[in-house]
């Protein structure tokens, strides 16, 4: 029987793959009590035959540089690849933007710092003593336009 440690020395890997070899049910293990808690023990022919599994299906990952194997097709580790502009994920951007910020109903705190040109840890703080209004959708804060008016006439 083997530790996890040597388990990985042998396998040619890290604990943490050994861990994910287990937790994927490629190998085996053995759980024995120790003075430190549970301890993962393996066969040894359960390490030969999941290290002949690794062998069969090659390389994952950066293969250049790895002794006795071809050099990978592709870039070399290195080599400078140019950065590629992708578009956001959410379009939430293009369409509040369409709405220019003087004539939105709702403001998020930004917005409404941007607004009303008042500092945003006062707004915030405003927010929190119950002097300015607000409604909460999700996570985020939204200020209602005519709120924010009558706040900043109050001032």
């Amino acid at each position: 029987m083997k530790s996890k440690r040597d388990a990985a020395d042998i396998l040619g890997i890290s604990t943490r793959g050994v861990e994910r070899a287990v937790r994927r049910g490629h190998l085996s293990v053995q759980y024995r009590e120790s003075k430190h808690g549970r301890k993962a023990w393996f066969r040894l022919a359960d390490l030969d035959r999941y290290k002949r599994h690794q062998q069969i299906r090659g390389p994952m990952g950066f293969t250049s540089g790895i002794p006795g194997q071809p050099p990978a097709p592709g870039p070399h580790v290195g080599t400078l690849i140019p950065m590629v502009e992708i578009e956001p994920r959410h379009s939430k951007a293009r369409t509040r933007d369409a709405v220019p910020i003087a004539d939105r109903l709702a403001l998020n705190i930004d917005e409404a710092v941007e607004l009303s040109g008042l500092p945003r840890s006062f707004i915030v703080q405003s927010i929190h003593s119950g002097k300015l209004h607000f409604i909460k959708i999700g996570r985020a804060h939204y200020v209602k336009r005519t709120d924010l008016n009558k706040f900043v006439q109050s001032l």
